[in-house]
């Protein structure tokens, strides 16, 4: 069943259909279990690149980023973690700003993976005292990120997977390495992918 344009009108109707039939609704990030799982990547990272100074992530609803920040900061408290949103879709500095989450009116990007409206409750705790950054990216500097990564890495990942990427290459010298910039995602539609590369080659 598909409902709604930008994830938050899917979840609501999501958390509607549980109302209505007694189906157990699992938030896709905005859960301490659902962020404790996704810590996991922290660990992973620490694992196998010990020597990282500083971790990219994509930011939508905040799940992903929370949990690599609660498990990295509580091994290596000294290694920054910085988010990165899509400038047509960023909730989160205006949230931050306000210490509160805040909805955003039509999130507007090519990103569908982090496109999210308004931060979720849990994880906008945690990236508030445990994220270091949240930066934002523009449409171009994405289609760019998605370009390089299939091009020269030769990895397929959705333009909210490569949104670390656009970070890196838009202020590289904003990052003190080793950098680990994770690529989460690679659901991106073909026609989406074929029109992003045109523009990022243009």
């Amino acid at each position: 069943r598909l409902r709604g344009q930008v994830v938050d009108e899917t979840l609501e109707a999501a958390q509607e259909y549980a109302r209505q039939t007694g189906a157990v609704f699992i938030h896709p990030f905005d859960h301490p279990d659902i962020i404790a799982g996704q810590g996991t990547v922290g660990l992973e990272i620490l694992e196998q690149c010990p020597e990282v100074r500083t971790i990219v992530v994509g930011i939508g609803g905040g799940g992903l980023a929370a949990g690599i920040a609660v498990a990295v900061k509580a091994l290596r408290p000294d290694v920054r973690v910085v988010g990165v949103q899509a400038a047509g879709a960023a909730a989160y500095p205006p949230s931050l700003a306000a210490g509160h989450p805040v909805s955003i009116e039509a999130p507007t990007t090519m990103a569908d993976g982090i496109k999210v409206g308004r931060p979720g409750d849990v994880p906008f705790k945690i990236v508030g005292d445990l994220v270091d950054e949240v930066r934002t990216v523009s449409e171009d500097e994405l289609s760019s990120a998605l370009l390089l990564c299939l091009e020269r890495a030769k990895l397929v990942v959705e333009p909210a997977g490569a949104s670390p990427v656009a970070a890196l290459l838009s202020a590289p010298e904003a990052f003190e390495g080793p950098v680990v910039a994770v690529l989460s995602g690679g659901n991106v539609d073909p026609l989406l992918m074929q029109r992003t590369l045109r523009h990022g080659m243009a």
